[in-house]
């Protein structure tokens, strides 16, 4: 192989597996949906379990942001990455169910991620 295909080969694995040099921040245990601005994982929310009918996934984030800022972030963003609204903030990609629980207090959101197996 050539120096030139292994450039090429290290760039892209570089921007695939090294998201932390480009700044993106991505919801902890569902790496593949950002975190909106600078929202923060709450402490030992996460769990998760991967079952032969499928993975199930409860994370929290929270922030002191607009709720309908957030939420609209999540209904535009979520489609583009595979994800199909079929209730309000409840999502259907593949065989799985994602739904987004919401909480305020005073000027905070928080926000807890669930993904399920379809039933």
């Amino acid at each position: 192989m050539s120096n030139m295909k292994y450039t090429i080969l290290i760039s892209f694995i570089l921007m695939i597996f090294y998201k932390p040099s480009l700044g993106l921040k991505f919801i902890n245990g569902l790496e593949d949906i950002p975190l909106f601005k600078n929202m923060e994982y709450v402490e030992d929310s996460l769990v998760l379990f991967d079952k032969v009918d499928g993975r199930y996934v409860s994370t929290e984030i929270s922030g002191n942001y607009n709720y309908e800022e957030v939420v609209s972030f999540y209904k535009k963003i979520l489609p583009n990455l595979g994800w199909k609204e079929t209730k309000p903030l409840t999502f259907e990609r593949a065989e799985e169910i994602l739904e987004l629980k919401t909480t305020i207090n005073k000027n905070e959101i928080s926000i807890i991620f669930s993904v399920y197996p379809l039933k």
